[in-house]
């Protein structure tokens, strides 16, 4: 049996635990937060919950898929299914999110589409005769992509505006990479999707089966009183198997011994143990550990690897609805709203709503210290025209923050993050993974997988 600390309550170091647990592992959890979840948690507020986002549940990965339907077995009308309805007010127009060749060619009026195709044409034969000259796929910019892509015109219109304002960062500065593969299509492959897969029943394709254009139509799932569920569930099953979760309880150091095991620190107590996970950031674990090679060089290297922050502002309502689950804005002090009762009604009271309003920002930035009533001022007005809201209809409100959610993927990220990477591969029996701990922006199901994997890693070795 391994005495094994994993870091972070966040999904991938819950999805580890659970697997190490279930194996006879020694299992501690330490969460410096007051509950388990991280970036997937659910906030109780009086009667309301709200997400970290919100998050809904889809994956392409067959065991993932089972997985967590089968935490929710004994009373599966727990998670239902739920279509997913996204959209994005474009060019004073609701349009599908992403964007597509569907949202641009159908959805958009006569002169976008013309002005789009004339624009991703001159593109396309600009790199049909410039190929040679052809960049590196680690030096593309979203920039690059976008107009390689989708043509100049979407991108000063869409993709530029709509980047900066999320990333804070300008386009010319920030990988491709930023993009999450589940969102990067292009316009030659969504126009083929468009006309040649048109009465595809996608809805009821299996998992693992669908390209990336048809991968944002899988149905979701959602539990009725938040994501965070999932959580909790996946806890459950670490206690059910002498797994030990401790929260409020931060770790501070790392000291690696001879004997490759660890003595690790926490603000309460130190504790002895043969492997760690940590999932918390890349440039916070790095000044955690010693002994470690270059120690003051590697912390400079990784503070380079920044994670942007996110706000959320919840507003609670009478009954209004958004029409959609999602809908992403430009020109805003928010990136997307989301109406949390079209998930699931009981994440309020029946006569109420929540609207969750998504602001990132850079850490410790103006709008980050702002207080609570300044960052109402400065999205209320917005949001009343957004959704035809009056001043009798608000309620109340709510704002979270997260200091650390989307790691930033700035042209020369890959440099840095190999650097860290491979001083923190040398340390025997440690691993630094999920999105924070691997720099990955990646979909809870993604996380999941990583953090079964580890697990698997693990037990294996033993």
């Amino acid at each position: 049996m391994k005495k094994i600390i994993i870091i972070g309550s966040g999904i991938t170091g819950l999805s580890a635990g659970w697997r190490l647990a279930g194996n006879k592992n020694d299992v501690q959890i330490f969460e410096s937060d007051n509950q388990i979840g991280g970036l997937a948690k659910t906030i109780k507020f009086k009667n309301h919950y709200f997400d970290l986002g919100p998050h809904s549940f889809f994956s392409e990965d067959r065991e993932i898929y089972k997985t967590v339907k089968d935490l929710f077995q004994e009373d599966p009308g727990e998670l239902p299914a739920k279509e997913r309805l996204v959209k994005m007010y474009f060019m004073k127009k609701y349009v599908d999110y992403p964007l597509s060749a569907k949202s641009i060619l159908l959805q958009m009026g006569p002169v976008v589409p013309f002005l789009c195709f004339v624009s991703f044409l001159k593109s396309y034969i600009f790199q049909f005769f410039n190929e040679k000259d052809k960049i590196s796929n680690d030096e593309i910019t979203v920039k690059d992509w976008a107009i390689n892509n989708f043509g100049n015109f979407l991108y000063k219109n869409f993709f530029k505006p709509y980047t900066e304002q999320f990333w804070k960062i300008s386009t010319e500065d920030l990988s491709h990479r930023v993009i999450p593969s589940s969102k990067k299509l292009d316009f030659a492959k969504t126009l083929k999707h468009l006309f040649f897969n048109k009465f595809l029943d996608i809805s009821r394709r299996e998992p693992n089966e669908l390209n990336i254009v048809q991968r944002e139509s899988l149905p979701t799932f959602y539990p009725k009183k938040g994501f965070g569920e999932i959580a909790n569930k996946i806890s459950e099953k670490i206690k059910y198997n002498k797994g030990k979760i401790s929260l409020n309880e931060k770790v501070l150091k790392i000291n690696i011994l001879p004997n490759s095991s660890f003595e690790v620190f926490t603000e309460k107590k130190s504790y002895f143990c043969d492997i760690v996970i940590s999932t918390i950031p890349l440039n916070q674990i790095t000044k955690k550990i010693n002994p470690i090679n270059n120690k003051k060089k590697l912390v400079a290297i990784s503070e380079k690897l920044e994670y942007l922050s996110l706000i959320v502002l919840n507003i609670i309502t009478k009954k209004k609805s958004l029409g959609f689950q999602y809908c992403y804005y430009l020109h805003r002090p928010y990136n997307r709203v989301s109406n949390l009762n079209l998930f699931s009604e009981e994440t309020s009271p029946h006569n109420e709503s929540i609207f969750s309003l998504e602001i990132s920002c850079l850490p410790n930035s103006k709008m980050w210290n702002k207080t609570d009533k300044e960052i109402y001022e400065d999205c209320i007005d917005f949001l009343k025209k957004d959704i035809e809201l009056d001043d009798a209809d608000i309620i109340n409100f709510k704002v979270i923050k997260a200091p650390n959610v989307y790691p930033i993927y700035k042209k020369d990220y890959t440099k840095n993050l190999e650097s860290v990477s491979s001083e923190l591969l040398k340390i025997r029996n440690f691993y630094s993974v999920g999105r924070l701990g691997q720099f990955y922006y990646g979909d809870i199901d993604q996380m999941m997988r990583i953090g079964f994997d580890i697990a698997k890693n693990i037990n294996h070795e033993k």
